[in-house]
């Protein structure tokens, strides 16, 4: 099969018929072994999403790391990648109850207090994460310590969105599906009625851009989104960053205030920045490394060729921005 001529994505790959009745039969270790093995093939087959990948790691951690660890830290990021993917089907498939305790084990909160005071407020707010660490158990963690939310969701397979349509219902979780209408109007009356709106800031094939205002990813200037600054600037309400970076023994939801209501910020500048410094620091656990040559593609189009000038090595094959689907 080539998949590099069809457009099946990882994530419906994963989310194949087969793929999740193992999901909801073989055991945690049986089933992560399998996805990373599932995962490798599938770049082996679509090397152009591996070279999107290299690149755009290459790019942003090179300066950073000798050969030996650049490459070690290269294959971390994709079994991070596949570990997103895991923890996807265990969370869409496993027994609700099986999961609440998986979590309950696992789960520690720094910085709760910031939660509880705007959840106190009565208010709603905005918690902007991203696809960063064990992301997928947000919307659980964060329904089972008592907090009301919304969030916004694309969902690739129809059997994927009605397991986690009744698990939101279980535990009161607005979901809102970016594919319906009134997506805007439904985010902001969930804000209004007092819940977090939870959503993400790094999916850059959504942003929609300011012509003249500018956030810098990774070092290079980019039309920054305005999604997050029109919610922001509609509700006054306060914001935090909310992620879930995986640990050894579990997973670590960490809080940190971006905005309180009242101050004039750019919540989309701010929250990349803060997002930005956990990438660079646990660069294995964030997922969006191939959609990251969208931003970054001149940046790195202008390195490729100053490499070359100076007689540095760069990655080799195929020139990125001759991809079809990049554009």
């Amino acid at each position: 099969m080539r998949f590099n001529r069809l457009s099946l994505g990882l994530s419906q790959f994963f989310q194949l018929p087969i793929n999740v009745v193992l999901a909801k039969t073989l055991p945690y270790f049986c089933l992560r072994l399998y996805i990373y093995m599932l995962g490798f093939m599938y770049l082996s087959l679509k090397r152009d999403d591996l070279l999107k990948i290299i690149i755009a790691f290459n790019y942003v951690m090179r300066p950073n790391l000798s050969s030996g660890p650049f490459f070690w830290g290269l294959l971390k990021t994709l079994l991070g990648v596949f570990d997103h993917y895991y923890e996807k089907l265990i969370m869409a498939h496993r027994p609700v109850a099986e999961m609440a305790r998986f979590l309950d084990s696992r789960l520690d909160i720094r910085n709760q207090d910031v939660l509880d005071e705007m959840a106190a407020s009565g208010k709603g707010g905005i918690l902007v994460t991203g696809h960063f660490g064990a992301v997928e158990f947000l919307p659980m963690s964060l329904a089972m310590k008592g907090y009301k939310i919304a969030m916004i969701v694309r969902f690739k397979t129809s059997k994927l969105k009605e397991e986690l349509m009744e698990r939101a219902r279980i535990y009161d979780v607005e979901v809102i599906d970016a594919d319906e209408g009134n997506v805007v109007l439904k985010a902001l009356n969930a804000i209004k009625g007092g819940r977090f709106l939870v959503t993400e800031c790094d999916e850059f094939s959504k942003w929609r851009p300011h012509k003249d205002r500018f956030v810098e990813v990774f070092g290079t200037p980019v039309p920054r989104d305005k999604t997050l600054d029109f919610f922001y600037n509609r509700t006054r309400v306060p914001a935090a960053l909310v992620l879930m970076k995986r640990t050894g023994t579990g997973v670590t939801m960490c809080v940190e205030p971006l905005a309180d209501g009242s101050s004039g910020i750019s919540l989309a500048s701010v929250a990349w920045n803060r997002l930005e410094g956990y990438i660079l620091s646990h660069p294995n656990q964030w997922y969006q490394w191939k959609d990251a040559v969208i931003p970054l593609r001149r940046s790195i189009e202008k390195g490729r060729r100053t490499d070359e000038a100076e007689g540095r090595p760069g990655v080799q094959g195929k020139d990125p921005f001759l991809f079809p689907d990049l554009a």
